[in-house]
């Protein structure tokens, strides 16, 4: 049963978080989706501020048995965010932190042939994805942008949590949200439509994106 309505589905909400990015005036921006769902709310948000779409990619770090619960999460050139090591043994770790890489690196090599081949340095770069549960995967990837040439990072996402896991601001210059309501169940309950996205329907917004930047 749907708690609330906030959103009519991902590429909308990304439609009303692109007004508050233009009045924003981000520096030099470069877009970065979260797949698969979070390149869906990116899409929009690159073609209003006319600049390139890309991806970036973390896989949360779950055991087999409770994959609902996140004890981290890592990116595709191993950079690692620990947030329930002592939940498990060192060999439970190990696997775990194995298969989200895997994970990881499958979607990486999908997206990878349609990537823009852009230069970072002194871009904003704006992070974006369809909403924040655990923070897991956008703390990492953060983290690891910090350690990159960007001018800002910015945090883009309909909706969140009333309290910002610490890992995300510490690693954020600028949070834009359009909801945080007070009670929070999952990210899909402030969704009408919420269907999963598919590796090919991420890759074709991403695709459709930056086409009509070069065409332009």
């Amino acid at each position: 049963m749907k708690v609330l309505d906030l959103f009519e589905d991902r590429y909308t909400a990304g439609l009303q978080l692109a007004d508050l990015i233009v009045k924003a005036k981000p520096a030099n921006p470069l877009v970065y989706g979260i797949p698969r769902g979070g390149v869906v709310v990116a899409a929009p948000i690159a073609q209003r501020l006319g600049c390139h779409l890309d991806v970036a990619i973390a896989k949360k770090i779950v055991l087999p048995t409770n994959p609902e619960t996140a004890l981290g999460a890592v990116t595709t050139d191993g950079y690692m965010l620990d947030m329930g090591k002592e939940y498990c043994t060192p060999s439970e770790w190990s696997h775990a932190v194995q298969n989200a890489r895997a994970k990881a690196d499958g979607l990486l090599n999908a997206f990878n042939p349609f990537r823009p081949h852009v230069e970072i340095a002194d871009t904003t770069a704006i992070l974006v994805d369809d909403g924040i549960a655990t923070g897991a995967t956008i703390a990492v990837i953060a983290a690891a942008m910090k350690t990159m040439p960007y001018r800002e990072i910015w945090l883009a996402v309909p909706v969140a949590p009333l309290r910002m896991p610490s890992a995300i601001v510490s690693h954020i210059d600028k949070i834009i949200l359009l909801e945080r309501p007070e009670v929070f169940v999952s990210v899909s309950y402030f969704y009408r439509h919420f269907p999963e996205v598919t590796t090919a329907e991420a890759l074709s917004y991403l695709q459709s994106a930056n086409l009509e930047l070069s065409a332009s």
